[in-house]
């Protein structure tokens, strides 16, 4: 009696996870983020950025990060930035074992070099990431590099265009971590204030995920309130 409950049991659990994992695939996710820069002087600003992921369109929580830094500006062109972040995240399929999944701690360092190319602007961001993984089976260190290329192009005074791609490298094994490439519109409401909202799609080595990605971009300078 029991081995005729045990086998459809374990017929039933594969097919379901094999279902979710393939629905996980086939659904549109979100990705939220206000993205800032607050100059301080005339070299130094810091960054700040606050993302919210969902695995659904705006339903299903996947993920929220937080990450901020120390960002000197070497020159209009090249600024580079050491900083911490936070992340907090949560499985697609909820079980006892995985609830509260992970959360992660990291230091990273970046250079970022702005280019222009006729009416195209290009930024390249390299970035080292030191993550302090905490799972329930205990605290992990990875280190990976990434390498994001960025460009806009314009349509109008307010409206434009932008697209990227960035490679995540790991530093240990299995060297390829992810990769994110990405494209959509932009809208300028002054110099300071810019909303962008595009296509987003999430490469792993077994696996792809597709976002509607909207961001807020903003910028402060707290360097008026000094010579007022």
């Amino acid at each position: 009696m029991a081995t005729r409950l045990l086998c459809p049991t374990i017929v039933l659990f594969i097919s379901l996870n094999s279902f979710s994992q393939r629905e996980r695939e086939e659904i549109l996710g979100t990705w939220l983020v206000a993205s800032g820069s607050h100059q301080v002087s005339e070299n130094i600003s810091i960054p700040t950025i606050g993302i919210l992921r969902y695995y659904e369109p705006f339903h299903h929580y996947e993920l929220s990060f937080f990450r901020t830094g120390i960002c000197y500006g070497f020159s209009p062109r090249l600024s580079g930035t050491l900083g911490y972040g936070y992340l907090n995240s949560e499985p697609f399929i909820q079980s006892k074992e995985a609830k509260g999944a992970f959360y992660q701690h990291w230091l990273y360092s970046q250079l970022t070099f702005k280019d222009k190319m006729g009416s195209f602007n290009i930024s390249h961001r390299y970035r080292l990431e030191n993550r302090w993984i905490n799972t329930t089976e205990g605290t992990e260190l990875r280190h990976r590099m990434r390498y994001r290329l960025k460009a806009s192009y314009p349509l109008s005074l307010r409206f434009y265009l932008c697209a990227s791609n960035e490679i995540f490298i790991a530093l240990q094994e299995p060297l390829f971590n992810q990769n994110r490439l990405y494209f959509g519109i932009g809208y300028k409401f002054n110099s300071s204030l810019h909303l962008e909202t595009g296509f987003m799609k999430n490469h792993f080595s077994n696996a792809n995920y597709e976002y509607l990605r909207i961001e807020f971009i903003f910028k402060t300078d707290f360097r008026k309130k000094h010579k007022a």
